[in-house]
């Protein structure tokens, strides 16, 4: 066994006795039998503490209780078929908040992608939508309109004209309007954002009945945040960067970075200090190694990156 796998094998280990001792706290044998195979090995008890901070970081456990292990021979663990019984239940609990709007994303969803992925859409009408990682929308092609809703993450649109048809694509009450046109929409919380590649599209706020840009037109971008239009110049060919695999930021906060980068990680990502997501970044950074992205995101500001297998990175600084 190679130590990769070693530790890999350790850590299942660990997160079986935390989650066995979890169902039966006051079983003793259970206890002795747990402080024996900490007492086996330092590794062991190390395994366990990380296992046990992950626990704790996810709000799942209170603080430790094994105060003292005493010292005894490794005594045998349980099957393979159990630990990976006790490690689905570890990896199910660990993500319950990405899950629960995930339930309800599938039931609104008519497509998807999961983390990591990317997917093009060729509607009914020859349109095409190009899905960003963990994103989703619903489609409406009934009667006489064209409707799309962003549920969740970005999507890029290369709408067929049909002056008949008007292209709607909706992200919570933001609603963009076109014809016949080239443009990238993200959702984020309190935030939608429009980049336009090439034609111009209508963006409003349906909900206030505001109109946020009559004609946004090829290289303008519009951010609406918490009811303010930001509006900026940009790259045409950098619209929807993460199609090339890149993310590319100008003057951002860290903040938004790591929410951008944790659609393309399988695991929870916590940043656990203020000070550090207010800072401001600008650079490019590359969606197919995120949690590199994410170390290059922090680390000029004193960040680090401290992962707890592969279901949790936590972001501070030490």
């Amino acid at each position: 066994m190679t130590s990769a796998d070693l530790t890999a094998s350790r850590r299942e280990q660990a997160m079986d006795w935390l989650l066995r001792l979890q169902q039966a706290p006051h079983d003793p044998q259970l206890r002795e039998a747990f402080e024996q195979w900490c007492a086996g090995d330092t590794a062991n008890a190390e395994a366990y503490r990380k296992a046990e901070r992950v626990w704790q970081l996810t709000g799942q456990l209170a603080p430790s209780t094994t105060e003292h292990w005493p010292k005894a021979e490794v005594v045998q663990l349980p099957t393979r078929r159990g630990r990976r019984w006790w490690l689905g239940a570890a990896v199910a609990a660990c993500l319950m908040i990405a899950i629960a709007p995930s339930l309800s994303l599938r039931l609104q969803a008519d497509y998807r992608t999961a983390p990591g992925e990317t997917r093009d859409i060729t509607l009914a009408d020859g349109s095409v939508v190009q899905m960003d990682s963990d994103s989703a929308i619903a489609v409406d092609y009934s009667g006489d309109h064209r409707d799309v809703k962003l549920l969740a993450g970005q999507a890029f649109f290369e709408v067929k004209p049909d002056k008949a048809k008007p292209f709607h694509v909706r992200a919570d009450d933001v609603q963009v309007t076109v014809t016949g046109t080239a443009f990238n929409v993200e959702l984020r919380p309190g935030r939608v954002e429009v980049d336009v590649q090439h034609g111009s599209v209508r963006v409003e706020d349906t909900d206030a009945a505001q109109v946020l840009a009559p004609a946004l037109t090829a290289g303008q971008r519009l951010r609406y945040v918490d009811g303010q239009v930001q509006l900026r110049a940009f790259v045409p060919t950098q619209a929807a960067a993460w199609r090339q695999g890149q993310l590319i930021a100008d003057d951002q906060t860290v903040a938004e970075l790591v929410q951008a980068l944790a659609r393309y990680l399988q695991g929870e990502v916590l940043l656990r200090d203020d000070a550090l997501a207010a800072k401001r970044v600008t650079g490019v950074y590359d969606l197919r190694r995120p949690e590199a992205a994410l170390r290059a995101v922090i680390r000029p500001h004193g960040g680090e990156v401290r992962s707890y297998g592969p279901w949790l990175l936590v972001l501070s600084k030490p």
